[in-house]
């Protein structure tokens, strides 16, 4: 057990040689257990998910990305922060690793982060009056400036390539919603929420695209990577573009309109938008 535990677990963070399909399927049901935990846990708080559920999520959604390329500037650069100096582990090549910044601990670590501020948001709605999402968007804003103002722009072409291509893809999923509208499938499905998620998981690909087709990256995650080994790295939007648009049909046609669904549609907003605005900032620091 523990030969098995340091093969798939601790070996690929030692080594940094990504994900296997063991460790994929581990973080996985943590995720999806996390998911599950926090619909339950605003159940219980009788918090509503709509739309200043998801306002408020935003800047938390944000923060993990920052802090998680925070952490790509800080293995380039190998200055820890005293904060993060406990939770330090020195690679196979030397490198310092803050392991609460990197997968799986990250996930716990910003779930941990934005419920606490959410708990004490609604303390606050109790004894003050004031809206929880207003306090819990507010904590997260700052935190989120606080990290982004630590992060550097050091690679212009990586920027206009990653907008340019993303920019690209925006009209054509645009126009594909306006153009085909009056197919009844076409229009069940690129609704103006389905929309976005299906942009925010194309600009994810972007930032794949352009870290593989211009700059000496690899995939980690194993099935984007057999994707990318068969098609080269337009391969993650042979993967991407289906997936996620059945995905969200099938959601949008087996559950019907509610809590329930908006929940899981935020869960798919940050699978895309999260390792999307990660990649995008560690592009664009050139780390």
């Amino acid at each position: 057990m523990v030969e098995f535990f340091q093969a798939y677990f601790l070996d690929p963070i030692r080594f940094n040689t990504g994900y296997n399909i063991v460790n994929t399927a581990a973080y996985a049901i943590i995720f999806v257990a996390l998911v599950f935990v926090t619909y339950r846990l605003l159940k219980l708080l009788k918090i509503k998910v709509d739309k200043n559920f998801f306002i408020a999520i935003a800047p938390y959604i944000a923060l993990g990305s920052i802090l998680r390329a925070w952490e790509d500037l800080i293995e380039t650069t190998q200055a820890i922060p005293e904060i993060f100096s406990r939770f330090v582990l020195i690679d196979a090549y030397g490198t310092a690793r803050n392991l609460l910044l990197i997968t799986p601990l990250i996930y716990i670590f910003m779930f941990v982060l934005a419920l606490s501020a959410l708990l004490l948001s609604k303390l606050l709605e109790r004894r003050a009056k004031i809206p929880y999402h207003k306090t819990w968007l507010a904590i997260g804003a700052v935190m989120c400036l606080l990290g982004a103002s630590q992060l550097q722009l050091n690679n212009a072409f990586a920027l206009f390539a990653m907008l340019g291509i993303f920019g690209v893809w925006a009209l054509v999923i645009a126009g594909s919603r306006v153009a085909f509208s009056e197919f009844a499938v076409v229009k069940k499905t690129l609704t103006k929420e389905n929309t976005l998620l299906i942009l925010v998981h194309m600009f994810d690909a972007t930032t794949t695209f352009v870290a593989l087709q211009f700059f000496p990256y690899f995939e980690q995650h194993v099935l984007a990577g057999f994707f990318i080994s068969i098609l080269g790295p337009i391969g993650i939007y042979a993967l991407k573009l289906p997936v996620v648009t059945a995905v969200l049909h099938y959601i949008d046609k087996e559950l019907p309109e509610g809590e329930k669904r908006n929940f899981i549609k935020i869960a798919i907003l940050i699978l895309g938008l999260g390792p999307g605005l990660r990649n995008f900032l560690r592009l664009v620091m050139g780390v």
